[in-house]
């Protein structure tokens, strides 16, 4: 198992607001990277396409409010994975939110795409940053 993870990213909103909007992938698509296509989702799963490499699916597996929403892999996918979101309050307007992702990598895949993964996840904090700016 991988994990690429960003820890304690502030957002100027309150984790209510965070954890709502993070807790419904029918948001997620404004912080996909444009390399996402096909994007398709109901409140609890969906489903894209990495252009030029694989289609994914995934569902939220938990959600514990303003403390965490766990997000697994689903169906047929080239590996299995899952993703946590972790919320801290920091007053009433302010949160921090911590991205652990999990992949299940053979050490050979591992060396491939662990900086692809890892700008992933700095991606989405990033996009959730400017979301809240």
């Amino acid at each position: 198992m991988a994990t690429f993870e960003k820890q304690n990213i502030p957002v100027n909103a309150s984790c209510e607001t965070v954890f709502s909007f993070l807790g419904d992938f029918r948001n997620f698509e404004e912080l996909m990277p444009e390399q996402v296509t096909n994007w398709k989702a109901d409140e609890s799963s969906c489903s894209f396409t990495i252009q030029g490499l694989s289609d994914l699916s995934m569902r939220i597996d938990g959600k514990y409010p303003c403390s965490n929403i766990r997000i697994v892999s689903e169906g047929k996918n080239p590996v299995d994975y899952r993703m946590d979101y972790y919320f801290n309050a920091k007053g009433d307007n302010r949160c921090g939110v911590s991205i652990v992702f999990d992949v299940d990598l053979n050490p050979f895949i591992k060396t491939m795409v662990s900086k692809p993964l890892q700008h992933f996840v700095d991606l989405l904090a990033e996009k959730l940053q400017e979301r809240y700016a």
